[in-house]
């Protein structure tokens, strides 16, 4: 099997967002700047240390908010700095993760053989059993599809720290494991979010979506209370030079004061990667897009080379 192998890139720094201090954008909209909002306790990132691992787990409850678009484009960019990334596809749908990234099966591994999330959660596979490679190295998902569903009425499956569990249990070296958590609030979401970790809270900038953060925001707040977790990052995807951006991203810097507030602009080629199989990195290397999420990825982990 060819793998992609996704280099490191190079930007120059003015083309990077500038980094500020300042929770707001307070100039008129068609003359906002795309800048990354930093909390007042910012520390600056670290590199990931032989034998650490970091959870990161992608959450929003509207589907559309750029969920999958962030999980895929962050392990792209991690893989570049030089880590093994593993992202749990918790979001049954045929148009999900699994169905634009697609797991890589052993040859000669027959269909009724391949494992999923589904069988993680029923404890018929360990979530090494469930991990396959893609087209991307170093990068591995655990897939699953619209038969993951039955998990949110099936009463056999039970337990929501078993996620957690299962990744304590993994004995595969990776670095990072990613969670593109389901949209929908139910017994999948409880289960992706009792894994503890950082919270990645993806929000397209739109109406809609400012209208359910007030809801998000509250399952964020059990969240915290219940389980270990902390968001880490606002990201404003398909961000633009409207009024409902400038909105969006100050609500967010208010209610998430200790997390990252970071834009992410849009580009008709991040329309379009998911349409043939490819990450927005690997389809539109020098776009807008692909230079955000780098950054963001850099804002959030440190490249490994920075270790030493």
């Amino acid at each position: 099997m060819g793998q992609v192998t996704l280099e490191p890139l190079i930007v120059p720094d003015r083309l990077r967002m500038e980094t500020t201090v300042e929770r707001a954008w307070t100039e008129p909209a068609n003359r906002l700047r795309p800048r990354i909002l930093l909390p007042a306790a910012f520390a600056a990132p670290t590199p990931i240390l032989p034998g650490e691992h970091r959870v990161f787990m992608v959450f929003n409850r509207k589907g559309g908010a750029g969920k999958t678009t962030t999980a895929l484009e962050l392990a792209c960019a991690w893989a570049a700095m030089g880590y093994s990334v593993r992202i749990l596809d918790c979001d049954p749908q045929d148009a999900g993760l699994s169905g634009w990234l697609e797991p890589v099966y052993p040859k000669g591994l027959a269909e009724e053989n391949r494992k999923s999330l589904l069988h993680v959660l029923y404890g018929k596979a360990g979530l090494d059993d469930a991990t396959y490679y893609t087209r991307y190295r170093n990068i591995y998902l655990v897939p699953s599809f619209e038969d993951c569903a039955v998990a949110e009425y099936d009463p056999r499956i039970t337990g929501e720290r078993i996620l957690r569990s299962a990744i304590k249990h993994s004995e595969a070296p990776v670095d990072i494991t990613i969670v593109d958590c389901p949209p929908k609030v139910g017994k999948l979401s409880t289960f992706t979010l009792a894994i503890g970790g950082k919270v990645i809270v993806p929000s397209q900038v739109s109406a809609l979506d400012a209208k359910s953060n007030k809801s998000l925001r509250e399952v964020i707040s059990k969240a915290q209370d219940d389980y270990d977790v902390e968001v880490a990052a606002a990201v404003l995807t398909a961000w633009d030079l409207t009024n409902i951006a400038k909105d969006v991203g100050n609500e967010m810097a208010e209610h998430y004061p200790n997390a990252l507030v970071c834009p992410v602009r849009a580009t008709v080629q991040a329309r379009t990667a998911p349409s043939v199989n490819k990450s927005i990195r690997e389809y539109a290397r020098r776009s807008t897009t692909t230079r955000d999420f780098d950054q963001v990825g850099r804002m959030l982990i440190a490249p490994r080379e920075e270790a030493a």
